[in-house]
Order: structure tokens, then sequence, then C-alpha cells
């Protein structure tokens, strides 16, 4: 294993805290929000060796000309790689790529890492900003770390004291207030070449955030409504999935309904959370990188790292590529992926001695300027690397959010990857903030009328 250096921030000492403990910041805390962290609590300074600049506000200037629905341009399509990673030099930045990257340079002479000048272009509505100021010194965890409290419409805790919370930022993060994506696409690809894809419409109504929910649909704590309908291939057409999450997820865990259309029927589908495999080489839980209850682990705040990440990837997630141009055997499309610097909190899970799940072990790289899990490598029971994921979003000015985007998870046993993204090949590019359907659209009732 090569040797890395662990580039920690003077708050990795906070990592000394359980992670069951959470108290709220203090005002004096909040105050640097505004002067030396941005509003979401990243360090708005540059590094010291100017290869990640200072954030001066991201990109939030909307292409003449662009109207919701188009294809994504591409901000810095100009640009040109600063260097590439391959397995021929990766001993060189071995200190800032993960334990997933160093494994797929390793083993797949198709896997590179272009690496292009970092841009700070996160960047989120002033509403949000306001509220997670005004919020900071309420938020806390509630049932043992499984739930928060004292916070609506804002990441909780923007100085995070302990690794649950900062994957409680994760969770909690803005993505929009309703994502829209008319034909995404499911997609395993094995070494040998078997492929297999799966096309649905996604709609994701994130109530957290959204100003026009009912003070009901607030008190009942619904973070989003989510639902999904298969169109392709003809074997799966008419399959629909609904859920909904709640900011308390073991008080009030997700609920959810799959619909057969073999039996023309909605059930409840209370298995639809943590382990329970999805697709070949991926778990539930694995949506986003990471999503629902963290109940069954140990959360560790390491501290934090300057990495090469996927970043900006408007390119990549171009709904003018072809499934064929992106989706390669045996790792994605490499010449379209874009890498840059940037410093992501690093957070590891361990499996509780109470409690199960297959990946017993795993390190979650979020970053700090979107609390987005940006990649993540995943263990065995046996402390073996088994799976890698990475996240490469897309950068929307017009709402402004840096969400979306396609998420590949590799598995190194198989020999192959899961990946799910937008639409690509298609005529309509996803949104993030169309008005979103009325609250009985995610019902058991509407499940049924859209399947066949």
């Amino acid at each position: 294993m090569l040797n890395r250096k662990v580039l920690f921030t003077a708050v990795a000492t906070l990592s000394l805290y359980t992670a069951n403990v959470s108290a709220a910041i203090s005002s004096a805390e909040v105050k640097r929000l505004q002067e030396d962290l941005t509003p979401v609590g990243a360090e708005r300074a540059g590094n010291a060796e100017g290869t990640i600049p200072e954030w001066t506000g991201g990109l939030t200037e909307v292409p003449a000309g662009w109207e919701r629905g188009d294809d994504r341009p591409d901000p810095f399509a100009d640009e040109e790689p600063l260097f590439t990673i391959t397995a021929a030099n990766m001993d060189q930045y071995a200190d800032r790529l993960t334990d997933g990257s160093i494994a797929l340079l390793e083993r797949y002479p198709e896997f590179s890492m272009p690496v292009y000048e970092t841009h700070r272009t996160a960047a989120w509505p002033q509403r949000v900003y306001d509220s997670i100021a005004e919020q900071a010194t309420t938020a806390k965890l509630v049932d043992d770390g499984n739930g928060v409290s004292g916070v609506w419409g804002a990441i909780p805790f923007p100085i995070p004291k302990n690794g649950n919370e900062a994957i409680w930022n994760h969770n909690l993060r803005f993505l929009g207030t309703y994502l829209n994506v008319p034909s995404a696409i499911a997609t395993i690809v094995y070494n040998n070449d078997q492929k297999f894809e799966w096309w649905f419409s996604n709609k994701v109504h994130y109530t957290y955030y959204d100003p026009s929910i009912t003070d009901e649909t607030r008190e009942e704590g619904a973070l989003f409504r989510y639902a999904a309908t298969v169109h392709a291939p003809a074997r799966d057409a008419g399959e629909g999935y609904v859920a909904l999450e709640y900011i308390d997820a073991k008080e009030n865990p997700r609920k959810a309904w799959t619909y057969d259309p073999g039996e023309r029927r909605a059930r409840r589908a209370p298995n639809l959370a943590f382990d329970t495999p999805d697709r070949p080489m991926n778990v539930i839980d694995d949506y986003d990188m990471f999503s629902g209850s963290p109940e069954r682990y140990d959360w560790k705040l390491v501290g934090k790292r300057e990495m090469y990440v996927p970043y900006n990837n408007n390119y990549l997630n171009s709904i003018k590529h072809s499934v064929e141009d992106v989706y390669r055997t045996p790792v994605i499309n490499a010449e379209l992926t874009r890498y840059e610097l940037h410093r992501v909190w690093v957070v590891e899970a361990t499996v509780k001695p109470d409690a199960r799940h297959i990946y017993a072990k795993r390190v979650f790289y979020i970053d700090e300027d979107t609390w987005s899990i940006l990649a993540t490598d995943k263990y065995d029971g046996n402390g073996n690397l088994w799976r890698v994921g990475f996240n490469f979003p897309v950068t929307a000015p017009e709402v402004p959010v840096t969400a979306g985007g396609i998420n590949v998870h590799y598995d190194l046993k198989v020999g192959g990857y899961y990946a799910i993204g937008g639409a690509t090949g298609e005529e309509r590019a996803p949104t993030f903030d169309e008005e979103a359907p009325q609250s009985a659209y995610y019902s058991a009732s509407a499940l049924r009328r859209r399947g066949r």
C-alpha cells in the first residue's frame, strides 16, 4: 500500500468527540460564516500553494440564451487538463488519491484521471445561506445521532464536531427543490462486456428546501418525496417506486412502495433501505453515494484533506453523449471526466457491534463547498476494499446548485460497475427547480395508476 499523508486542519481534533454527542454552535462561531468561512462552513481562503483558489461566491451567471431543459453548457469547455494521472505516474500524486482511485489505476489501464484547474463554482440561493446562519445555533442531533431537530431548510452543522454531523450535512444538503429527470438510465457493465440498461423517469421533490410546502408537511418532517417509473426494457416496463424520507430516520423511518405490473398492485416495501440489494453491485443506501438512516454505523470525522475528486462535470453529463460514448468496458469513458483538487472532509463509517451491513467499513470524501460525497471506498468484513464509488455532479448556475450527475460504483470482486445518471442521449436535460407535482403524486394509489 502506498504511503499517503492526511492533511489535517485544526478542526480535525474535533474527531475525538463521540458520534452521538452534539451541541449547537455558538453565536460567535456563526459569525465565522461571514468571515473566514463560507456560508456553508467551507474555508473561504484558498490553499497556500494557490492550487485551490479562494471562494468568491461560486458560479451564478446563467449562459445567454440557455433555457431549462436545454443541454447544460460546460463553463470550462476551452480548458485542457493540467495533467492526467495514470498507473505510470500515480506515485507522484498518491497522497491526494483515494484508496479506490489507486485500486482502479492499478487494475485498469483504461482508467485515468484528467486533472484540470480548480474552480470553486459551488453556490446556493441566498435564502439557504440565511437559513443556515439563523438555525446553526439551534440544530442538534437526536435519537443517538439518527435524527436532527431544531433546523429546517438548511444544513444543520456548518462547523461539524463529529462524523455523524458531517454525514447529516450530506443528507440534508441543498439539491434544488424539484429534480426532474424525464429519462434517466441505470447501467450495469461487466468486464466481459455484458451490459444491461434500465430507462426510467425520476422525480424528487425536496420538500425540506421548498418554501411553498404546507405547515403539515413541515411538521411531519418530510425531507423529500421520490418517484420513479421504469420504461425499458420491456420486461420491466411499468415497474414503479415511491419513497418518503423523514428528518428523524429512526423515529420515523423511510416509507416506500413498489408497483409490479404483473400483479397490478402496489406493495409496501419495508426493506427498501440499508443494504437491501438494488441492482447488482449496489445496495439501497448507495443511492446518492449514501442516503437514509445512519443508525447502523459509528461515524468518525477523520479530518480535512486536499484530494483529486470529480468536479464540474457538465461535459460528462451532456445529453449529447450517447450511452456508448459514456459507458465503456471496463470503466466509464475517462476522456469525458474531469477531476480537480478540492478540500474534502474525510469521514469513516464502521458497522456497530450490534448491527449488520454488507459494508463493514466505508470511507466518504465530502466536498467542503457543497457537502456532497464525491467519492467513497467500501470494505468487506475482512477489511478488503470491495467497491469504489464516484459522484460526477453538474454545475447549475440558474438555481444555483451543484448536484445531480452520474454516480458510478465499481465492484473489484465481480469485475464491473453500476452507474446511474441523467438523460444521456435524450432531448431534455434534468432540471432542479421547476414546479413540483402535488403530494398526491407520491402516493401508492398514484403509483398504481402510473403502472401499466
